[in-house]
């Protein structure tokens, strides 16, 4: 009865299959023959400066090559990634999270913008589908099957074929032309100045205490001070730990109430936030270089080196120029892109300062 079963038991999971699995094609790599006349950049932003700077649904045929010069990796961009050509560069929402694993940066995309919309948000400009809330001038690609007409990938660039980022000072910050592209800055100081928007208890659902003095406060450039907060940005630990040491408890809400009194209330999430810096060769207000760090980046945390937080060394950074309601703010990639003023780098490969 035993060799039976063994006999039965052998012959009852023996493979079924026994073929071998097709070699997947290897992917398409899209060329500029793929798409005949190609429209720049610059052209297409240039549709919603005509339109009033209103949304422009695009319904002619217009296809424009960008190279990648963003990435999600390090979480301090979402759902979307920055291309530019020779023209201009401009955000694309591609409302997927982990865009580096499929859109390296130095790729070559090609955009089929037709049936897309290119609008606005504070000034930036973007490409997108068209928002029929009308809540925002643009909305995100959601769905795998409009990203897979409108975005096409192209070889990856590598070398001197590599975008490379343009040295910009003083007026050429607020060229319009530089916004949505790869710049460095150099010989920044920094200004012990914050903006951070906190909320007193961010799951109140009704719309008008949403933006009340009652669940606001405001860590802003108006105030000379840091409150401590040494970072880029805040996770949820970090602003955690600023809450029970007191950091803000000092705040003064706009009814005269001080963050301290409400501190019951507060329920800690990531916070994004921006760190002034200021320009060589401007003055007044324009001088503020707002950098942006969102509290979902894996370097939130992370201190700006000490010698930077008190003044005694300058910093040159690489990334993203971007807008926002007039002003201009800078997106890091990571902090590949802080360097000192010899070119050197203010971080090792695992976010520690070097001296």
């Amino acid at each position: 009865m035993a060799v039976v079963v063994l006999l039965s038991g052998c012959e009852e999971f023996q493979p079924v299959f026994t073929g071998k699995y097709d070699v997947p094609e290897p992917a398409r790599i899209y060329t500029d023959a793929d798409f005949g006349t190609l429209t720049s950049i610059a052209d297409v932003k240039q549709m919603y400066i005509d339109n009033d700077s209103k949304p422009y649904d695009i319904v002619d045929n217009c296809v424009i090559k960008g190279q990648i010069v963003s990435s999600d990796k390090t979480g301090n961009f979402y759902k979307s990634f920055y291309i530019q050509d020779e023209t201009a560069g401009i955000e694309i929402k591609m409302g997927k999270n982990g865009l580096y694993n499929d859109y390296k940066i130095g790729q070559w995309v090609y955009v089929d913008c037709c049936n897309l919309t290119v609008g606005a948000y504070e000034g930036m400009i973007q490409i997108g589908y068209k928002d029929e809330t009308g809540e925002y001038e643009t909305a995100y690609l959601e769905h795998q099957i409009l990203i897979d007409l409108h975005v096409f990938k192209g070889a990856i660039a590598e070398g001197a074929d590599l975008v490379q980022p343009k040295v910009i000072a003083g007026e050429e910050v607020y060229d319009k032309k530089n916004v949505g592209t790869l710049v460095t800055i150099e010989g920044l100081k920094y200004l012990n100045k914050i903006f951070c928007i906190g909320y007193i208890n961010p799951n109140i659902v009704d719309e008008d205490k949403k933006k009340s003095n009652e669940n606001r406060f405001f860590l802003d450039e108006e105030d000379p001070d840091n409150w401590g907060i040494n970072s880029w940005a805040m996770s949820e630990t970090c602003f955690r730990q600023h809450v029970e040491n007191g950091d803000f408890d000092n705040v003064v809400m706009n009814d005269g109430v001080t963050v301290g009194a409400r501190k019951h209330l507060i329920v800690p999430q990531p916070y994004t936030m921006n760190q002034y810096f200021e320009m060589p060769g401007l003055s007044g207000a324009r001088r503020y270089l707002q950098v942006r760090t969102s509290g979902y980046a894996r370097f939130s945390d992370v201190d700006i080196p000490a010698p930077v937080l008190s003044g005694e060394a300058t910093v040159t950074f690489t990334g993203v120029l971007t807008e926002f309601d007039g002003e201009m703010q800078f997106t890091l990639i990571d902090l590949s892109g802080v360097r000192k003023a010899d070119g050197s780098p203010w971080y090792d490969e695992n976010n520690k300062v070097i001296l």
